[in-house]
């Protein structure tokens, strides 16, 4: 039950919270050794990460009602999140679009200058935020948002529209490691990293592959890069079942930006190392994005930002 304390001293204990939440010593994740969304990636989610440092230069942006989390957001370095299907649909419907965002369940964390006391403190004497607890695990609930939060640790908050305990124990408590490093360092460096386990959470983002060669899909890696002389670029590995699927899905590649190009009658470029074939890879390196291709990764990402602020749940 939350605690009930006089207005005047509330006012005061909210604004002294604020203070030393703005002022305290600078926090950093507690994962150093790998990246905290490597724990994510189970058959059917679909993991997203974003840097959230420069907000200016992702495509689409976070904005939220709630004062106090809207606090906790602009003190992060990265938000990475899951998103499922808890009825078990995108297994058996195929491509998810990204209007269909809205009917998912999501978990994850942000990273950053989050200190762990001072952050549930201003949770506990925020009205809008309810104590739960589930034997010795705490978190607090905001009903008008349909979220879950709490800091375990300095530099990492927890969060979840559905289920905390799921956040805590597959990505904190008990976690184990399911998406390779050298994929996951991929998807650090870049703006926007986005991760599929398996084909029965593809999502349509673009790249005009037809459901029937997704559906031959092992895994995805996709990045937004901010190259200097390109712009916002796409990069990427697709792992399919067999060397045969890898060679048709890079010559479907290259023919559909070869006709995205001519359509639009800009310039090939130099298509040279753009698409590499490596048993059964397909390399994407520094692909520039037209601009269907650039609105499908806006459209995905506002979608992502609604769910993880609760702003049209």
């Amino acid at each position: 039950m939350k605690c009930k304390i006089p207005g005047k001293r509330k006012v005061v204990l909210l604004g002294l919270a604020v203070m030393m939440l703005l002022t305290s010593c600078v926090h950093r994740s507690p994962f150093v050794k790998e990246q905290y969304f490597q724990a994510m990636g189970n058959p059917g989610e679909i993991v997203v990460t974003v840097d959230t440092r420069a907000p200016e230069k992702l495509p689409g942006s976070f904005s939220v009602q709630d004062s106090s989390f809207a606090t906790l957001l602009s003190r992060i370095d990265r938000l990475s999140v899951t998103l499922y299907d808890p009825s078990g649909r995108a297994e058996s419907d195929g491509v998810v679009q990204a209007d269909e965002l809205g009917s998912y369940e999501y978990y994850g964390g942000v990273e950053g200058n989050i200190p762990a006391f001072l952050t549930n403190s201003m949770l506990l004497w925020d009205e809008a935020w309810d104590k739960v607890e589930e034997g010795k695990i705490r978190y607090y609930r905001n009903e008008w948002l349909g979220l879950d939060v709490y800091a375990p640790k300095n530099g990492l908050l927890l969060f979840a529209s559905d289920n905390y305990m799921k956040a805590y124990e597959t990505t904190y408590k008990h976690r184990t490691t399911r998406i390779p490093a050298a994929l996951a360092d991929r998807m650090a460096k870049s703006l926007f990293g986005f991760y599929i386990g398996s084909p029965k959470a593809m999502m349509e983002i673009g790249l005009a592959i037809p459901q029937s060669v997704l559906a031959q899909t092992d895994s995805m890696v996709l990045v937004i890069e901010e190259q200097e002389q390109k712009g916002m670029t796409l990069g990427g590995i697709v792992t399919m079942k067999s060397p045969k699927l890898a060679n048709s899905l890079s010559i479907l590649l290259k023919s559909s930006y070869i006709s995205d190009k001519r359509r639009n009658k800009e310039p090939l470029g130099d298509l040279t190392n753009l698409f590499i074939l490596e048993d059964n890879a397909v390399h994407i390196n520094g692909m520039e994005l037209s601009e269907e291709q650039y609105s499908a990764f806006s459209t995905m990402f506002g979608s992502l930002a609604a769910l993880t602020t609760g702003e049209k749940r």
